[in-house]
């Protein structure tokens, strides 16, 4: 599967200057921002820069793109980083009205001729109001209710974006809604089973609009993959539930600092292997009676390896620092669609509700050869089996 954002394929390298008439062009009136530098980006895998002009006294200005061969999305920025977001073709003129002095930057940005760029716009502004809280929570002191606030503030974010995209499905925007970042970090995940029917979603309605346009192509063959992958996880036989004894797959994730880990480089000590969730206070209570048995046994032998099944690095790392973590924590950002929960048959499911859930924690506990010799103990069952391989 690529990891690619596709937001606009057609890079720097594949535009031509060669008509000026063929270019998209940006213009109209920014009030309260006289004099300043508006700067013209194309938003792709990199952010290029391919236009900048100062704003006139009365407010007015103009940018030019070069021509591109499809639609291509477009950030004209101010100095205070404040962007106007918009997906325009080539030939086409976008004019948009705005004001930087406005109390609310986003409800200022109208456009007179581009609903796509509008609708582009309110995608933006959701993901800034959750950027925002986000950042807000980064001042305060860590702790078990702060990382659900943050959690809970990502999970009504994609439901607004899920209710947009179900209410614009063959927009552009949508697919902008898909592959935004927040905070540097990817919010949806093509693999996620939740979040796999809005890329499908949006794949299947471009796709009846646009169907040669590469990006489109891309986001299909993307999808396709994905159920390839759900198939297999479905096939996979109960090898770790049914077996009491068998030899478990390697791991090889990154920490926090993106450094690889293989959990085979553990063999020749006893490995408890945790899968856990930041956002699960039953996970948080886990690692307490972690770090004991850690500090009790680390000494003759035992090493743990916790994989984090969060999308989140920020919420991550807070709880990593606020539980003490200091074995090895890996994760790789993909939630409940990690390859390593998959390689250990960890499978999220629904609720009675209807909402998609996994159990966890789940723990695994190895021996020194890496084989499996118990499973998910808590409590005083598993300091009564620590007791036993140790004595």
């Amino acid at each position: 599967m690529r990891h690619v954002y596709k937001l606009a394929l057609m890079l720097i390298g594949a535009l031509t200057l060669a008509s000026c008439a063929n270019n998209t062009k940006l213009q109209g009136t920014i009030g309260g921002a006289a004099g300043q530098t508006i700067q013209l980006q194309v938003i792709g895998d990199a952010i290029a820069v391919v236009d900048s002009v100062k704003i006139a006294g009365d407010g007015t200005f103009a940018l030019e793109a070069p021509e591109s061969t499809e639609p291509t999305f477009y950030r004209a920025v101010l100095p205070s980083g404040k962007a106007i977001v918009f997906v325009a073709d080539s030939a086409e003129t976008v004019t948009v009205k705005a004001d930087a002095e406005a109390a609310d930057w986003f409800s200022s940005v109208a456009f007179d001729n581009s609903e796509e760029s509008a609708l582009t716009m309110e995608v933006v502004a959701k993901a800034a109001t959750l950027q925002g809280k986000l950042q807000s929570y980064t001042a305060t002191e860590s702790d078990p209710a702060k990382l659900a606030e943050m959690r809970s503030a990502i999970d009504d974010y994609k439901a607004s974006i899920k209710d947009f995209i179900f209410a614009h499905p063959r927009s552009l925007a949508s697919y902008y809604a898909l592959y935004q970042n927040v905070m540097g970090l990817p919010v949806f995940n093509i693999n996620d089973i939740h979040d796999h029917v809005l890329f499908s979603t949006v794949a299947t309605s471009l796709n009846i609009v646009s169907p040669d346009e590469p990006r489109v192509k891309l986001l299909c063959e993307d999808v396709i993959q994905a159920r390839a992958i759900q198939r297999k996880q479905q096939q996979l036989q109960e090898m770790i539930n049914n077996a009491d004894v068998a030899n478990t797959p390697d791991i090889e994730m990154p920490d926090k600092d993106g450094k690889m880990h293989k959990l085979s480089s553990l063999r020749g000590k006893v490995v408890i292997l945790q899968f856990w969730s930041a956002t699960e206070q039953a996970s948080r209570d886990n690692n307490r009676q972690l770090a004991s048995l850690y500090a009790k046994y680390k000494s003759r032998g035992l090493e743990i390896y916790s994989v984090s099944l969060d999308t989140s690095k920020l919420v991550w790392e807070e709880a990593m620092t606020f539980d003490k973590v200091t074995w090895t924590s890996v994760c790789d950002l993909q939630g409940v669609s990690s390859q390593a929960a998959m390689l250990y048959n960890i499978r999220p499911m629904q609720d009675a509700n209807g909402n998609v859930i996994i159990q966890v924690p789940q723990l695994f506990i190895l021996d020194k050869e890496g084989n499996l010799i118990g499973k998910n103990l808590f409590g005083k069952r598993l300091d009564d089996r620590m007791a036993e391989i140790f004595r």
